[in-house]
């Protein structure tokens, strides 16, 4: 359980820091918590109708229960830094994929900020092909050599379609201390959240995704600094040489 504690008086969050001085800490979290009417759920990011459903509920209570599910949860320090940028309000209680976010003692509903409301989904951007046909630093064959590799390897987790991916990025991180390429089974995800994962794996862990095929990723963690340097010294000299 993590629990955040501020003393910022803007909207009136510092209430807070003397509210814990007064009660005990269980009983101040039990109290909050019955003003919670709202459960909801983040599996697409923070949208401008999350948005507008926090503040159409912070009308009648103090504050929001949010759980996040699904890719959004791979990088939840985002989600609680776009929330709380936002919304305004502040994230009092983290647990895992539960979040709490409180709206300030000074909120007035009719100061809230006009969001316009998504009435449909708009077009995906096109992004630069994820998947290169060679990796960088390799050549065609050992790319290939690498994917077969992936493809035969043990799957290091299993993840379920709008689960939660806390942990995933430790556990990758982990798994590239002892192994070069990493397989992670995500049947029945779907594809497009496969391609999701991958992105947010690659710029987080970091690492290079080499292949999604039949709801598999294939991570390759890259070449470490030794290796570069290595190489790098082994051109200089076969310049030099000539």
């Amino acid at each position: 359980m993590k629990l955040i504690a501020f003393g910022s008086m803007r909207r009136g969050f510092g209430f807070l820091g003397t509210r814990l001085r007064r009660r005990k800490l269980g009983n101040w979290l039990r109290s909050i918590v019955i003003a919670i009417v709202l459960g909801k759920s983040i599996w697409n990011g923070v949208t401008h109708n999350m948005l507008d459903d926090i503040h159409n509920h912070w009308k009648r209570a103090e504050a929001v229960r949010i759980k996040c599910l699904g890719v959004p949860t791979l990088d939840m320090d985002n989600i609680c830094f776009h929330l709380e940028e936002k919304s305004g309000g502040k994230i009092i209680y983290r647990h895992i994929n539960i979040l709490i976010l409180y709206r300030g003692r000074n909120y007035d509903p009719k100061n809230r900020p006009d969001i316009p409301l998504m009435l449909w989904k708009p077009y995906a951007p096109i992004y630069p092909k994820l998947v290169k046909n060679v990796a960088d630093g390799l050549t065609f064959e050992e790319t290939k050599e690498m994917r077969n590799r992936g493809l035969h390897s043990p799957a290091l987790m299993k993840l379920t379609r709008n689960g939660v991916y806390v942990n995933v990025v430790a556990r990758v991180r982990e798994a590239f201390e002892t192994e070069e390429v990493v397989r992670l089974d995500c049947t029945h995800v779907g594809m497009s959240d496969c391609k999701r994962i991958g992105v947010k794996l690659r710029d987080l862990v970091p690492c290079v995704p080499i292949l999604f095929k039949d709801e598999q990723i294939i991570l390759w963690r890259g070449k470490s600094d030794q290796e570069l340097n290595s190489n790098i010294s082994d051109t200089d000299e076969k310049s030099s040489g000539t």
